[in-house]
């Protein structure tokens, strides 16, 4: 794998595809040093999210060069692969967006360990995590985040094997590319990794949470999402859905956006109709 082919498939936009370019070519040595060790560190306190934000984005770019044998090893098709490592993509536009310049940010960084774990794969519109069953309870985290049936953690235990399920950033949730890409999420995961059974799809999610959806018509593409699960848990934690919606974290804008969807419209005038959900689809 070549750096032309990544920046080719990548389909960064011209600007950041120059500046990474240039980056690379102009401080290569430095770029490869940076990158043997831009995952060490605890808890999330990478090595990487020290450094400015194009030399994030140039060393991601340079481990991706690698990142994609590991990917074929697995008898990862290219087009997953490339899918896979389009987030990097997605979330340098954010950026560039957001401050006008190449880059990626420190939470960027962190995100993007689950595809230097090669544990990451879009498949379809969404992206899916081999993980484990965890509960965001009193039991787990300390303190009452999320109440779950004692039912429902009876018959899907913690630990046990799941598909986590992450919805990107302008993912097309019509119904039938979602179907699709449940579908073939399942038949991926049961050729690549034969030897675990996994047990559900899992999805944590502000799209899941049931006050919003009763405010959302029918026709939505996000209440049409939900319906595919069975939402077992959820809080009045808005922080996901105001970083989405607003990207301004935990608050809202102090004015709507220029052309303004319905859902910020929803969420600038009733904040309380959002939160945080726990869905699951039992396999």
């Amino acid at each position: 794998m070549t750096l032309e082919k990544m920046l080719s498939e990548l389909q960064y936009r011209s600007n950041i595809e120059q500046a990474v370019r240039r980056k690379i070519n102009k401080d290569e040595k430095l770029i490869k040093e940076i990158a043997e060790t831009a995952y060490h560190g605890q808890d999330f306190h990478y090595t990487l999210c020290k450094r400015m934000p194009l030399t994030r984005l140039a060393v991601i770019t340079y481990l991706l060069l690698h990142k994609y044998d590991e990917y074929k090893s697995k008898g990862t098709s290219d087009c997953i692969i490339f899918d896979t490592f389009r987030d990097v993509s997605v979330r340098a536009s954010l950026y560039c967006d957001k401050t006008g310049k190449a880059g990626i940010s420190k939470d960027d960084v962190i995100w993007f360990r689950h595809i230097m774990n090669v544990n990451i794969f879009k498949i379809g519109t969404l992206q899916f995590q081999p993980f484990e069953m965890l509960y965001l309870d009193e039991e787990t985290i300390g303190e009452p985040y999320m109440v779950f049936a004692e039912e429902e953690k009876e018959a899907l235990p913690k630990g046990t094997p799941v598909l986590n399920c992450h919805i990107q950033h302008g993912a097309d949730l019509n119904p039938q590319s979602v179907a699709e890409s449940f579908q073939n999420a399942k038949s991926f995961f049961i050729a690549q990794f034969p030897a675990v059974q996994y047990r559900a799809f899992l999805c944590y999610s502000w799209l899941l949470y049931p006050p919003m959806l009763k405010h959302l018509p029918e026709e939505s593409n996000i209440k049409q999402f939900s319906t595919n699960f069975s939402i077992i848990g959820f809080c009045d934690d808005p922080e996901q859905a105001t970083e989405t919606l607003f990207g301004s974290g935990t608050s809202r804008s102090k004015k709507l956006p220029i052309n303004a969807t319905s859902l910020q419209k929803l969420a600038f005038e009733h904040l309380e109709l959002f939160g945080f959900a726990c869905g699951i689809i039992p396999l």
